[in-house]
């Protein structure tokens, strides 16, 4: 499954490279949840390894600025757990960190849980903190995948959780 994310987020980095080069890249993290029919929820976070390795080194969460280390990935992982949540119908949605790794400018976190019988159709609430609280001008973008259908939710500052239908 692992797998299959990763080439539907390859796209994410073919646009990044299409892009001109700009004096100041945006500090963006993109999310992508995929929600089966069956309610199995899959998701990925593709961080810039940079603004990720920094940002926990300056917050004092890595001992050196290096992701390349098993150790600070799994920090990277549970410092996402504790900044990204997705809730259903009936509360709070578990997700299991699944493991992280880096491949050239980016490093990716995956978690797996699984929604309420109401959640594959249901309203979901999402909120994604991840490195707002330690990077000025953070953004986040989470894309959810389900029924066939994307939705995108932009979070920056100190915007709060969004819910999606």
């Amino acid at each position: 499954m692992m797998l299959s994310r990763r080439l539907v987020l390859g796209g994410l980095g073919a646009v990044a490279l299409a892009r001109p080069a700009f004096a100041h890249r945006l500090a963006r993290t993109e999310t992508e949840v995929r929600i089966d029919p069956d309610g199995t929820v899959g998701v990925v976070h593709v961080y810039h390894v940079q603004d990720a390795q920094v940002a926990l080194y300056k917050a004092g969460l890595i001992n050196r600025p290096d992701l390349g280390r098993l150790r600070a990935r799994a920090t990277l992982a549970l410092y996402t757990d504790r900044n990204f949540t997705l809730s259903d119908a009936t509360g709070p949605v578990a997700l299991d960190i699944i493991g992280s790794e880096i491949e050239g400018d980016s490093i990716y976190v995956y978690q797996e849980g699984r929604v309420s019988r109401d959640g594959p159709g249901g309203p979901l609430t999402i909120d994604a903190r991840m490195l707002r609280d330690l990077v000025h001008d953070q953004r986040n973008s989470v894309n959810v995948v389900r029924g066939g259908r994307t939705v995108t939710l932009d979070f920056s500052g100190e915007g709060g959780p969004k819910t999606v239908d």
